[in-house]
């Protein structure tokens, strides 16, 4: 899977993060800028905003980062 990824982002992009991110998601730019602020892992490339989430198996709406955005 890696290997069909690589042609589209930029080595720094993709092996800092190997073995640390569990999902990708597609995201906004308002939250992008709060995930960031947070230290969270986010990619802007193509006009997009990817978040790098470090957890898998439970609903988004657990993750610590996201309840501390929501939270304002």
């Amino acid at each position: 899977m890696v290997g069909r990824w690589k042609n589209l982002l930029p080595e720094e992009y993709i092996y800092p993060f190997l073995g640390d991110v569990m999902e990708w998601w597609l995201i906004d730019s308002w939250l992008a800028e709060r995930l960031k602020h947070e230290g969270e892992i986010v990619i802007e490339e193509y006009g997009c905003c990817w978040w790098g989430r470090l957890a898998s198996g439970q609903a988004i709406c657990m993750d610590s980062v996201i309840q501390k955005i929501a939270a304002g």
